[in-house]
């Protein structure tokens, strides 16, 4: 049996690294274990050099298919990882994906919030709709596997180099 898990995290004002560069090495690492990262971008082709808030696409580009197709996704997975670097943050604040984390809560299934951004870890609203709040990716494979998958193959077996170059060569 397949386990899923929403890969939320910052799109708008992103370019196609940042946007994708983490979720592709997350779905990798989960993929060893047999779990399925769901990513908000499989059908959500980029426009131009950054994403933007809604595109023309009536299939998938409007704010009413790109919400309900978030909300489906977080209804349909088993657990949802909330990534928001302090970077991207300050940027512009990932006002989607903070609704997806309060979504997943409010449907009962297991959450957790990785950043860097002290904002995010001491507000008190947050704080209570993450199940784990943490620090680095690796932590959230960590109790992604724990909590989903084969508890025989630990995460620290994943290069999260990688992911370091990939956010340094995007930016």
């Amino acid at each position: 049996m397949n386990r899923y898990v929403y890969l939320a995290g910052a799109i708008t004002d992103c370019n196609k690294g940042e946007a994708n560069d983490w979720r592709n090495i997350i779905r990798l690492a989960l993929e060893q274990r047999g779990i399925v990262g769901i990513s908000p971008l499989r059908c959500e082709p980029l426009m131009g050099e950054r994403y933007q808030l809604t595109n023309q696409d009536p299939r998938f580009g409007t704010a009413k298919a790109i919400a309900s197709k978030n909300f489906l996704d977080v209804q349909m997975c088993d657990m949802t990882l909330c990534y928001m670097p302090r970077d991207l943050n300050e940027r512009r604040l990932s006002v989607g994906t903070l609704i997806e984390l309060a979504w997943a809560h409010a449907l009962h299934k297991p959450t957790i919030l990785v950043t860097d951004y002290p904002f995010l870890h001491e507000h008190p609203v947050v704080q209570a709709n993450a199940s784990w709040v943490l620090s680095t990716l690796a932590e959230a494979v960590d109790v992604i596997v724990g909590v989903l998958g084969d508890y025989a193959r630990p995460a620290e077996t994943f290069d999260w180099g990688a992911l370091q170059k990939l956010r340094k060569a995007s930016a």
